[in-house]
């Protein structure tokens, strides 16, 4: 069992909308996945019903090794708690969601910091709600150079058919192509990485 944990110690920056997407993909192309809510928001929990294909197990059953799964996509809470220091000793690879802000980019140190002291060998940053054409994506992508932890090259931008994933059984509900090509080379990338 492979195990990619969401985490990134600010909110708001769309940890819960990419473990959606990233495990429906993965579910689409014939893994078996299941899905764990460790946020105390519990959105994927009150969500649950509206998946298909997707099953969604307790961290618990995670930690115990009971979610008999091929692949576990864990969404994390905003702050650092016991479950995370258990998740991320599970994490094949950690996705770190940042969106293109400055105060985004300070708060990632406090992630970076968690991930050292974790012992995370595999992570990758990714930028989440990108705008088009905006010169401050550029910047940002300048400081995220001077972390240790890598920028992946795909970048997932603002559309609506993110904000719709629950609705739509996430971006593949959607007939937004440009949001399904940017999960999918996400995928690749996380793939790639474990």
């Amino acid at each position: 069992m492979k195990t990619i944990v969401v985490a990134q110690q600010k909110g708001g920056v769309g940890k819960t909308t990419l473990a959606l997407n990233i495990a429906l993909y993965f579910a689409r192309n014939g893994a078996n996945v299941a899905i764990a809510d460790a946020d105390a928001q519990g959105s994927l929990t009150a969500s649950a019903d509206l998946l298909e294909g997707l099953r969604l197990v307790s961290v618990q059953e995670v930690l115990n090794n009971r979610a008999e799964a091929d692949l576990v996509v864990i969404d994390t809470s905003p702050r650092n708690d016991a479950d995370l220091a258990k998740v991320l000793a599970l994490a094949d690879f950690v996705l770190i969601p940042v969106k293109p802000g400055y105060l985004d980019v300070l708060a990632l140190k406090d992630t970076q910091a968690i991930l050292q002291q974790a012992g995370i060998k595999k992570a990758g940053i990714i930028l989440n709600m990108v705008q088009h054409r905006n010169a401050v994506t550029r910047e940002v992508q300048e400081l995220l150079q001077g972390f240790s932890i890598p920028l992946m090259t795909t970048q997932i931008f603002q559309r609506v058919a993110y904000t719709r994933s629950t609705m739509t059984n996430g971006v593949f509900g959607s007939d937004d192509v440009k949001a399904q090509a940017e999960i999918e080379n996400l995928a690749d990338e996380i793939l790639d990485n474990l």
